[in-house]
């Protein structure tokens, strides 16, 4: 039901609060501009694929990695790497760390964890949850360019199959940063 989608992506406001202030402090200035070294996107990169692997094995990230993973998924190329996460052998455990991530932080941190669950979401066919998360990252902010791009493809019918190349980018990314992604899953072919 939709009640049941929503419920992986309601905001807890007890630990989004708690969060606004941390996150505050450590996410760059409006309008510096937060030069990045290669080390650092390959350590966020590696850090969210680490956190994934440790939820599927019941260790779910405290406060700290939340704010850590956050402030990651701001730059643009940790990000960008984090999309082939959906089309790789770990993609339910990144799954279930953007829904993580989504429930407990603030606006407008959310949001990427939003786009990156709605991502993954269409990625494997759910066409539903990647509905209403793209809802609730457009409504915090309409302007988001992979959020709008999702959701005209989504609206238009677009097949997961289509949106999946766009985790070739990912991949790219990471080779050129020196990570090792989680080998590309096999889907399913139709006959003829």
């Amino acid at each position: 039901s939709r009640d049941e989608l929503l419920q992986v992506i309601r905001p807890d406001p007890v630990a989004g609060a708690s969060m606004k202030r941390p996150l505050t402090l450590a996410a760059p200035l409006p309008g510096c501009p937060d030069v990045r070294s290669d080390t650092d996107v390959r350590r966020d990169v590696e850090a969210a694929m680490t956190a994934a692997l440790q939820m599927a094995e019941g260790d779910a990230p405290g406060s700290a990695e939340l704010v850590r993973l956050a402030v990651g998924l701001t730059d643009p190329r940790v990000r960008d790497t984090l999309y082939a996460l959906a089309v790789g052998e770990c993609a339910e455990q990144a799954e279930a760390l953007w829904g993580l991530l989504a429930r407990n932080l603030p606006d407008p941190w959310r949001v990427e964890a939003l786009v990156l669950l709605a991502f993954s979401a269409y990625a494997r066919g759910d066409g539903p949850l990647a509905g209403v998360s793209l809802d609730a990252a457009l409504r915090s902010r309409p302007t988001h360019r992979m959020a709008g791009m999702l959701d005209t493809a989504l609206q238009s019918g677009m097949r997961p199959e289509r949106i999946r190349e766009l985790a070739l980018t990912g991949y790219r990314l990471a080779e050129q940063l020196g990570v090792q992604m989680p080998p590309r899953r096999a889907w399913g072919r139709r006959a003829g």
